[in-house]
């Protein structure tokens, strides 16, 4: 399903959009390395304060819908 990804850290926010087979759930850990480039990762990284680069948890999952169809948008903290 068509998913925004907002990747939070305590300096900012980095969206990005993918298609997900799955919907996790709130307070689960997602493996960023799975659905983002190294690049990404990396932007995302440099971000914050402190970071592995490698797991992100779910924050919040919504359903919204946009002109033509419903996505789903997940914020995932990404802060050790």
């Amino acid at each position: 399903m068509k998913t925004k990804l907002i990747f939070s850290t305590e300096k900012r926010e980095i969206d990005y959009w993918s298609n997900l087979p799955f919907i996790p759930r709130i307070d689960e850990m997602i493996n960023v390395k799975d659905i983002l480039k190294n690049e990404e990762v990396n932007e995302i990284q440099k971000s914050a304060y402190c970071w592995s680069g490698i797991h992100g948890k779910v924050k919040s999952v919504e359903y919204r819908h946009d002109d033509n169809e419903f996505y789903i948008e997940m914020i995932i903290m990404c802060e050790d």
